[in-house]
């Protein structure tokens, strides 16, 4: 185990803890670009500085994207069951993730990355399952874009400078997409993030609670 390379996991899924179980947007989406502007240099040797620099900017950019639509404070769903029980599923993939390295295969990337992907797929598979509303289910993906392309880094070594912008535009454009129905979500809803059967459902309860005179 490399202590640099350690280091770097731990903040990655720190980050991506944070972005699945935070409720306040703008803090989530905080974490979600934490985990991506490290998870590049989760490799062994360090990718090209062509590729770095695209996947920083894709990071910066769907981060950017995803500000603007939680800029007004609108709070997300976050995790049912909390930031602890987030970072305890974390940890015991990442430990399965590490006892794992190579699947059976002759691996020529570091068990670190590999760690580092299996805890963001955990966690990201569950905010997906679970999430009740589009900014957290659209985070959950981003981050599982992220868990898969370590555990590639992990099983095939550093990625050529082709397959990192390739990344990169995927990052963006998912992160693009999540901010616009993120957006679109918030003027057709009671102001929060609920996917449209949840924004139904909550509209029933408030049509219960207040029901309409008759003009």
């Amino acid at each position: 185990m490399t202590p640099t390379l350690a280091g770097l996991a731990v903040v990655a899924i720190a980050g991506a803890v944070v972005a699945v179980s935070a409720r306040e947007g703008r803090i989530a989406v905080l974490g979600l670009v934490v985990a991506l502007l490290v998870a590049p240099v989760l490799a062994d040797p360090v990718a090209a500085p062509l590729g770095l620099a695209a996947r920083y900017l894709a990071a910066v950019l769907a981060g950017y994207l995803l500000w603007m639509a939680v800029r007004g404070g609108q709070p997300t769903d976050g995790s049912r069951l909390g930031w602890p029980a987030e970072a305890l599923t974390a940890a015991g993939a990442a430990v399965v993730g590490y006892g794992t390295h190579g699947l059976g295969l002759t691996a020529t990337g570091p068990a670190e990355a590999q760690a580092a992907g299996f805890a963001m797929i955990a966690i990201a598979l569950a905010a997906i399952v679970t999430g009740r509303d589009i900014l957290r289910v659209g985070l959950g993906l981003v981050i599982m874009l992220g868990g898969v392309g370590l555990v590639r880094v992990a099983l095939l070594g550093t990625p050529p400078v082709l397959e990192d912008l390739s990344l990169a535009s995927l990052v963006a454009a998912l992160g693009g997409v999540v901010a616009t129905l993120a957006t679109a979500a918030l003027g057709d809803g009671p102001g929060d993030f609920a996917l449209a059967g949840e924004a139904g459902r909550v509209r029933s309860r408030a049509d219960r609670r207040h029901p309409r005179r008759p003009s």
